[in-house]
């Protein structure tokens, strides 16, 4: 019983701190191209993308951010970071890697904060993002309600 106590407050604490580390990032990333709405336009010109994708981008992490780090609305905050990061990695990280291999650190990163994302999303149905749903408990080998 103590064991699986542990690991349920080892879980909720990983995950909290997954949360608080993807909020932060998307939030330094956001926030200036919500901000500069005119350097977002150009960086996503500088990519090829049409530029009125980067105000909107930054508005998007910023608002999706709020919302996953408050609680609200968390599954489509994450869907909507899930797939900007998702679009990041193809259309901005892949080509880099590809036209130059020792590009490799932003793509091996957006891959890291991709599947923190996943993780995230995996992570709800047990209980442990969402305060009302106390009733749940982990166990390694199996997860049950009481």
């Amino acid at each position: 019983m103590q064991t699986q106590i542990s690991n349920t407050k080892f879980l909720i604490y990983s995950i909290w701190g997954l949360r608080l580390l993807l909020v932060a990032i998307f939030l330094y990333h956001g926030l200036p191209k919500a901000i500069f709405w005119s350097a977002a336009a150009e960086k996503f010109v500088g990519f090829g993308l049409p530029g009125f994708l980067g105000p909107i981008t930054g508005i998007a992490e910023v608002i999706a951010s709020v919302l996953l780090l408050f609680g609200r609305f968390w599954r489509a905050s994450n869907l909507v970071l899930l797939f900007i990061i998702a679009g990041a990695i193809v259309t901005v990280q892949l080509p880099n890697f590809i036209e130059d291999a020792k590009k490799v650190a932003g793509l091996e990163r957006d891959l890291l904060i991709l599947a923190g994302h996943l993780i995230l999303l995996a992570a709800y149905p047990y209980g442990v993002l969402n305060k009302s749903n106390n009733s749940q408990t982990f166990s390694p080998t199996k997860v049950s309600s009481k």
